[in-house]
């Protein structure tokens, strides 16, 4: 999930950059563009899903930006922040689908009422996937439960937070919003702990070998998942193994 943040004034670049933890809320990577132009080219070269954008910029604006995403139907949310709150500001940036107006000063309570309301009103998804139920039938009203049980049941598998957005009929960064917010923890942490506890029991119970074991909890890249272990263990799965013994 991509996060595109443009403003002509760097220091409101750097504070809407570290005004909420993006990651959360599902963002893994936060792009930013110095003005309209810059942010013109990044729109179509990466199609962020999150674009935070000041209203009044020279050259291209954030409305002219607002229009682009429109006419090429980018899957790109648009939150406008300016200075002016004008009402044909606001009526433009509705016609051109904007889904927050924010007039500066932007404060962090308001941002941040304004960003779960694009996640909620935008990306939860409310169509019945039926190849995903059949893989696993959520209760939706105890989601974090549901996503915990099939993380520990299929922890070998694909658990991208768009796959498991799919398990549950959510938008992956609602999803990755949700579960940090009902247990103090990131969904990403939380599958890489599995997958280690996993892997310690396979070292300790099994003789398989290591590059098994790793591809067995969901790894490719030898270096990568030795990484990961050691962090959690202190040793690398070969020193581990030697220990258990």
């Amino acid at each position: 999930m991509m996060v595109l943040i443009v403003d002509d004034e760097p220091y409101m670049i750097e504070y809407i950059k570290k005004l909420v933890d993006w990651e959360s809320y599902g963002f893994t990577q936060v792009l930013t563009a110095k003005g309209g132009s810059m942010a013109r080219n990044l729109l179509q070269e990466h199609h962020p899903q999150l674009l935070i954008t000041d209203i009044k910029m020279p050259k291209i604006s954030g409305l002219d930006l607002s229009r682009i995403i429109k006419e090429n139907r980018y899957p790109t949310k648009v939150m406008i922040i300016s200075g002016y709150s004008e009402f044909e500001y606001a009526q433009q940036a509705v016609r051109y689908g904007v889904s927050e107006y924010l007039v500066k000063p932007v404060i962090k309570k308001d941002f941040e009422e304004s960003l779960a309301r694009v996640l909620e009103k935008s990306f939860n998804k409310e169509t019945d996937r039926q190849g995903s139920a059949r893989e696993m039938q959520c209760d939706q009203r105890d989601v974090i439960t549901c996503v915990k049980k099939y993380i520990e049941e299929n922890y070998g598998k694909n658990l991208s937070l768009e796959a498991l957005g799919e398990i549950v009929h959510l938008h992956p960064a609602y999803l990755s919003k949700i579960f940090k917010e009902t247990t103090e923890e990131n969904l990403s942490n939380f599958i890489t702990e599995v997958r280690m506890q996993k892997a310690a029991q396979l070292l300790e119970q099994t003789e398989l070998r290591i590059h098994e074991i790793m591809e067995q909890v969901g790894y490719q890249k030898s270096q990568y998942f030795s990484k990961l272990f050691k962090a959690r263990y202190a040793v690398t799965p070969k020193e581990y193994r030697k220990w258990k013994q």
